[in-house]
C-alpha cells in the first residue's frame, strides 16, 4: 500500500477507545507505517491500529468543486 519513507494522509473512521486523542473524520498525516504490526504511526500522537483509518488518495481531503447550472 504505502512505500516505507514516505509519507501519506489517512483519515480515522473508528475513534473508539481513543476519543480523547483521535477525531472522527480527522485527517492524519502517517509518520512511520509499520504494516507487518499493522499499526500506523501518527506524528506526536503515537502508534494506532490501521484498521481505526482509511488512506487517502492525493485529492481525497480536496474540496469538492463547485458545480454550478446554467439557465438558458
Amino acid at each position: 500500500m504505502a512505500e516505507t519513507g514516505k509519507f501519506f494522509r489517512i483519515r480515522c473512521v473508528d475513534n473508539t477507545l481513543q476519543r480523547d486523542t483521535l477525531s472522527l473524520g480527522r485527517v492524519y498525516d502517517v509518520t512511520r507505517d509499520s504494516e507487518r504490526d499493522g499499526y500506523y504511526e501518527l506524528g506526536g500522537l503515537g502508534r494506532f491500529s490501521r484498521t481505526r483509518f482509511e488512506v487517502l488518495e492525493p485529492n481525497d481531503d480536496a474540496p469538492e468543486p463547485r458545480r454550478t447550472s446554467r439557465s438558458k
